[in-house]
């Protein structure tokens, strides 16, 4: 028999839910993998993407990761560079 599946952190794959018999049920059902660096409460990406598999079985793909942090107007634009004085124009 082969291996279960286990995806890779960061990662889950939802499947639709095969005993589902009434609304309040899942309608896709699967397992998250958390990465390690994961932080309680913090703030994360998550990318969510409708799939069909080998089979031709819809599927749905789950993506998580750490938020993206942009940089600041200043510091975009050179602010915490040094100036050393010796500009020559």
């Amino acid at each position: 028999m082969a291996d279960p599946f286990i995806p890779k952190a960061g990662t889950a794959y939802l499947f639709p839910n095969q005993k589902k018999e009434e609304d309040w049920q899942a309608d896709y059902t699967g397992t998250l993998i958390l990465p390690e660096d994961i932080q309680p409460n913090g703030s994360y990406w998550v990318y969510v993407t409708n799939k069909v598999n080998a089979q031709g079985k819809p599927f749905v793909k789950v993506a998580l990761g750490n938020a993206f942090i942009p940089k600041t107007q200043e510091s975009a634009k050179g602010a915490d560079v040094e100036d050393d004085g010796d500009v020559p124009f």
